[in-house]
Order: structure tokens, then C-alpha cells, then sequence
């Protein structure tokens, strides 16, 4: 079983999954990233799953199609962005060779965005992020959104480990603790953040449940709070 998180550009994620001879790329926007990884770990991705349309997640999905000879998999509402050879829409569950991967609607960001289980880890995309969440600004609905975080996320297991599409965890927690100033955990995942930029190495993956602690969008409460938060972040 190989699970690998890659980043590239300044702050994107790509991942790759692999199980026995079968191995997917969730957004790999940067082929040459993609690749690079996949021979690595001496794999050939088939199949190329996306948890939204942006093109900084799914900008490489042409040509990865073309040199991998993969599946491009995603749901359909973000279809225009990367023309899906398979739609996740009404699907809880891939099953790609050996590999099987939950499949939990998560709209709000996009119309399409998904997120994607597999082995206690929860890619999310750009719906949830480190200690944030996805602004609406490109075609999302900050409703929607809301709805996505009182209804989805609170019926997941909290022991998932959360693996984001960016990582903006330093900034993300600077605003959480300038409104929370005695939000103990924020400060101290504040710290192991800026240790790990310090000494080169890449952020601790957090569990869903310590992002609760983390993170105010998980504990918006409602529909309203949570827009009116959204909106607050997006001034800053």
C-alpha cells in the first residue's frame, strides 16, 4: 500500500494511492509532478481522480490521460473543467482494482467537489482545509457550502486524517487565533506548523476530530454564522 502527498507550485497538493499493482493520482494539476512521483514509487497510475474542477487541481488531466492512457474520473457538475471518462455523480464508492475509495458529496466550493476516503484519510480538496475552508469566489456557493460543513462532515469518523488540496495552515491559524486568542490547540498547531516550515519538511496531517478543535468552520453552527465567517475571511 503506498499513500504519498506531494506538493508543488507554492502551496498545491497532489496525491497518489496505490494498492497491490493499481494506483490513482487525486489532482495531479502539475504532470511532470505526477510523474515524477509515480516513478518513485514504481507504479502506473490508470486512473486520475479529481475532488473538484479548479485547473489548479486538474490542469494536468489531458496530458496525464494521453501519457498515462488513464481514466479521468470526476463528477460531472465540474465536468467542463477536465471532461470526465467517468462521473462520480450518485457514487459512494469507487472501486478501482484493488483500490476502493468513498465518495462523500461535499458541494459548496464547486458545484462538483467531492471527498475522497481511503484507508483513514480524508483528501478534501478545497472544501476543507488546515484550520480554513474554500472561499466561493469561482463558481461556488457559500450556502451550499455552509450546508456541506453542518451536514456532511459532522457524520464522518474523527479519527480520519484530513489531507487538503493547499496548504495555507500557517495563514489559516493566524486568523483563527486573532479571533480566538485563547484557542490553545490553534496556538499549538500554530507552532508545529512553523517548525516543520522551519526545518523543511512538510505539516503533520491533522485528524478531522482535532480539526474541530482548529478550525471555526467546523464549529460554525449553522448556516448564517458560517457565511457570515466566510465572508470575513475573504476580506482579510
Amino acid at each position: 500500500m503506498i499513500f504519498a502527498r506531494r506538493r508543488f507550485g507554492r502551496d498545491n497538493y497532489l496525491y497518489l494511492l496505490a494498492e497491490g499493482g493499481d494506483a490513482a493520482l487525486v489532482d495531479p494539476a502539475d504532470p511532470e509532478t505526477a510523474l515524477e512521483v509515480s516513478r518513485l514509487h514504481g507504479v502506473h497510475p490508470r486512473w486520475i481522480v479529481h475532488t473538484h474542477g479548479h485547473a489548479d487541481h486538474s490542469g494536468g488531466s489531458a496530458r496525464l490521460r494521453e501519457v498515462l492512457d488513464a481514466e479521468v474520473i470526476g463528477h460531472g457538475a465540474d465536468g467542463s473543467w477536465f471532461r470526465p471518462d467517468r462521473d462520480l455523480a450518485g457514487e459512494g464508492e469507487l472501486a478501482l482494482g484493488a483500490l476502493r475509495i468513498g465518495v462523500h458529496p461535499a458541494p459548496g466550493h464547486t458545484p462538483g467537489s467531492v471527498l475522497l476516503e481511503w484507508r483513514g484519510r480524508l483528501l478534501t480538496g478545497d472544501t476543507l482545509f488546515w484550520s480554513g475552508c474554500g472561499n466561493c469566489r469561482h463558481g461556488g456557493d457559500p450556502a451550499r457550502l455552509a450546508e456541506t460543513f453542518r451536514t456532511v462532515f459532522p457524520g464522518l469518523d474523527p479519527r480520519l486524517e484530513v489531507h487538503p488540496g493547499h496548504d495555507y495552515a500557517e495563514v489559516n491559524l493566524a486568523f483563527v487565533l486573532e479571533r480566538e486568542p485563547g484557542n490553545q490547540a490553534a496556538a499549538g498547531r500554530l507552532s508545529a506548523v512553523r517548525a516543520a516550515r522551519a526545518a523543511r519538511v512538510e505539516p503533520e496531517a491533522t485528524e478531522l476530530g482535532e480539526e474541530v478543535l482548529v478550525n471555526p468552520f467546523l464549529r460554525a453552527g449553522g448556516n448564517g454564522p458560517f457565511v457570515a465567517l466566510r465572508a470575513l475571511r475573504d476580506a482579510c
